[in-house]
């Protein structure tokens, strides 16, 4: 939680922080010369760790503080190899610590832009706790937003996604994992339907993990041999597959005869001779996919 600060209370504040950081400088924290005396609070250093520099043991006291009917504080970077316009380190140890924090009363926390070809206009790197946290006390607004332009990733959670666990959400909205995604609530899709309506359709749900195919096929003289979609059937831990049919004419049942790993065998009960089509669905369990049967939820 954050205490309101009055507006009178902040322009001391930063009057008192821009008059140490000034005063540090002259004191040789920092070795900077004014680019022009006239101009208020410009220096110009090519050496020591910054040209303008804040200092704070006090418990309460802030090391750096900016405020103006403009940008409070403003930071720009000219460098290409891994170097950020505001850079914010939390050495805290123990307890809750935050490398940058963006509050706003009417508008943005935080606003992140990079125009560089590699460059990410926000990024968060944390050992113990969040890399990036955001969140929207007003009901309608959103808590993070991102653009990205042309083949650039919009949001990347996770370590290098060559390597390691990772999502990444592409300009188009496109979201990508390589763990699993799960809901509180039914998993949704909209589509576009013939009358250029956009609709809400729902994911069915199982027990256990599973993968279904359909087609249609032909039975002469009362028997099928189908042959299982290759790349179906590389999908299917080959242990246990379902298949339900259904006849497109007048017949005395159908049954299926044989299964194997690559095809099964479909007949006519009492040694029926039909000649007709019938539809199949095959329901298997997939190759790379845990035994587990509705396994419980750990607690976040």
């Amino acid at each position: 939680m954050f205490a309101f600060i009055s507006p009178r209370r902040l322009t001391v504040l930063g009057a008192i922080a821009v008059g140490a950081a000034v005063a540090a400088s002259g004191f040789g924290i920092v070795r900077a010369d004014r680019v022009n005396p006239d101009d208020n609070g410009v220096f110009r250093c090519d050496s020591g760790r910054a040209c303008v520099e804040g200092d704070s043991h006090g418990r309460t006291t802030l090391g750096v503080f900016g405020v103006g009917p403009n940008d409070g504080v403003y930071g720009a970077t000219t460098a290409v190899n891994n170097k950020a316009g505001v850079h914010g380190l939390s050495q805290a140890t123990s307890g809750f610590g935050n490398g940058v924090v963006g509050v706003s009363m009417n508008g943005n926390g935080v606003i992140g832009s990079a125009r560089g070809a590699h460059g990410a206009g926000v990024w968060g790197l944390s050992r113990s706790g969040d890399g990036v946290l955001a969140e929207s006390a007003a009901p309608n607004e959103t808590a993070l937003r991102a653009h990205a332009d042309d083949s650039r990733t919009a949001i990347f959670v996770g370590q290098n996604p060559k390597n390691f666990a990772h999502c990444v959400i592409d300009p188009s909205a496109n979201l990508s994992c390589t763990g699993n995604i799960r809901s509180d609530s039914a998993i949704e899709s909209t589509h576009r339907n013939s009358l250029g309506e956009r609709v809400v359709a729902y994911t069915p749900e199982s027990a256990s993990a599973t993968i279904e195919d359909v087609g249609t096929a032909r039975m002469t003289d009362g028997v099928a041999n189908v042959r299982i979609d290759p790349a179906f059937a590389a999908m299917m831990d080959r242990r246990w597959y379902y298949v339900f049919l259904t006849p497109l004419g007048e017949t005395r049942g159908l049954y299926v005869s044989r299964k194997t790993a690559s095809a099964f065998q479909v007949r006519e009960t009492e040694r029926g001779r039909a000649n007709l089509e019938f539809d199949f669905r095959i329901v298997a369990h997939p190759f790379d996919a845990g035994n587990d049967r509705l396994p419980p939820v750990e607690s976040p």
